[in-house]
């Protein structure tokens, strides 16, 4: 498949630089011989099926990977050579974060802190701030395993802010939250953007990444196929499309009838158990018969709606179905 991309700037201005990046997990091949530019005070989307790369690459930015070939340089250092000095200016939050779920939010915040080498002054500062930014000011004396999830989400972000990197990176941020909790989050890392740093996030919710993120990196079996702002995603084919079913109750039985139907490709879960991204070929999917099917199965569907978004449609023609 033949990668779109725009236009790069200069290495000058660039916050993560990368060049032929290649990274395998014994005969499985994770990124293939990528080239990316990030230049700074972006929040840049970074989106892709399971098994495309996205981890391993954000893994690597964040030095807890070590290269195999290429080149790397984050913040202007070489992640080989300057890992250390990377880790005082980069914030990490992976898509299952630990907690430590005993401590209160101020222990955990403290203790990260003092990992990167604050004194207790400027750690009393930077945990106000941070739970300032995230929102729980009024929680930090509660115990983190008290909280929802949630709440133990946005802990995790304060923990990166503590010792107030320029890069921030974020893997999944939101999976498994709520709605609600989903939207917060997501509208702060615009926040996080708007006050000058520059965030890369990963997600599969594709509609909420068309409409927070400044640029986008698709990427597809380990290889990047579009790398530009919103405005220059490419338009989908119309062959695919993609619903948005929502049910009032679980059924373990959803998955069968939905993909049995002729033009189903794939189902994909969203925010809970009840709410599903449907993948079908726009020509063969019959919505009427599909929700008969549901309707006799006694599923009580809510709503089931043709997603409108741009990156949604351009997702599904950029990349392949499946993973290697």
């Amino acid at each position: 498949m033949t990668g779109i991309a725009v236009d790069s700037p200069d290495d000058s201005a660039a916050v993560i630089s990368i060049e032929r990046l290649s990274h395998s997990y014994g005969d499985q091949r994770a990124l293939r011989s990528i080239d990316l530019r990030i230049p700074g005070g972006r929040l840049h989307g970074l989106v892709g099926p399971n098994g495309a790369g996205k981890s391993t690459l954000l893994k690597i930015l964040a030095t807890l990977l070590e290269t195999q070939s290429g080149l790397v340089h984050v913040l202007g250092m070489n992640v080989t050579e300057d890992s250390l000095q990377i880790r005082q200016r980069v914030g990490y939050l992976s898509a299952d974060p630990a907690a430590y779920l005993q401590m209160t939010c101020f222990e955990m915040l403290d203790f990260c802190g003092a990992i990167h080498r604050r004194s207790v002054e400027e750690r009393d500062d930077a945990i106000s701030g941070a739970l300032e930014t995230v929102g729980l000011h009024d929680h930090r004396d509660h115990v983190v395993g008290t909280l929802s999830r949630g709440q133990q989400r946005r802990v995790g972000v304060a923990r990166v802010l503590v010792h107030d990197p320029e890069l921030l990176i974020f893997d999944e941020p939101a999976a498994g939250l709520d709605p609600r909790a989903r939207i917060e989050l997501m509208a702060l890392m615009r926040d996080l953007c708007n006050v000058g740093k520059t965030v890369v996030v990963s997600s599969h919710i594709l509609a909420e990444l068309g409409e927070l993120c400044d640029s986008i990196t698709v990427l597809d079996r380990g290889r990047i196929c579009f790398d530009g702002t919103m405005d220059q995603l490419p338009h989908g084919d119309g062959e695919l499309a993609c619903y948005e079913l929502r049910l009032l109750h679980e059924d373990e039985a959803i998955t069968e009838i939905v993909t049995s139907q002729a033009g189903v490709l794939d189902m994909v879960p969203l925010e809970s158990v009840t709410a599903w991204r449907v993948v079908c070929r726009a020509a063969e999917i019959d919505v009427a018969v599909l929700l008969a099917s549901l309707v006799q199965r006694g599923i009580i569907v809510t709503s089931f709606v043709r997603e409108r978004s741009q990156l949604n449609e351009a997702f599904l023609s950029l990349t392949t179905p499946g993973v290697d």
